[in-house]
Formats: structure tokens, C-alpha cells, sequence
């Protein structure tokens, strides 16, 4: 009885691992895609950002 509890118990662990390791193969193909356009429409101005963080244009 005690062996078949373990196989159950490392199908469930091998079924999570494998959900997890998928939803993180598909999370960096969305990022992947995302990027891709971002880069295509001129990526970010460090300018910009800078100010957005900073403010003043960068001078205190």
C-alpha cells in the first residue's frame, strides 16, 4: 500500500513540475514577443526614463 501512495504522490510531484516548467516556457515566449515589438517601434528613450525616475531632467 505504502508503494502505491509514492507512485501517486510522484505523479502528482512530476505532474506540478511539469506545469510549472510549461507556464514558464510560455511566459518567455510572451516576453520573447513582446520585446520583439517594442524593439520594432524604437524600444525607450533612457532619456525619458530617466526623467520619468528622476525628474528635473536629471539635474538636482
Amino acid at each position: 500500500m505504502l508503494g502505491v501512495v509514492q507512485f501517486i504522490r510522484t505523479l502528482i510531484f512530476v505532474a506540478i513540475a511539469l506545469g510549472t516548467a510549461g507556464t514558464l516556457v510560455e511566459a518567455t515566449g510572451i516576453v520573447g514577443r513582446e520585446a520583439v515589438k517594442a524593439h520594432q517601434h524604437g524600444g525607450m528613450s533612457f532619456k525619458w526614463l530617466n526623467q520619468q525616475l528622476v525628474g528635473n531632467d536629471g539635474r538636482k
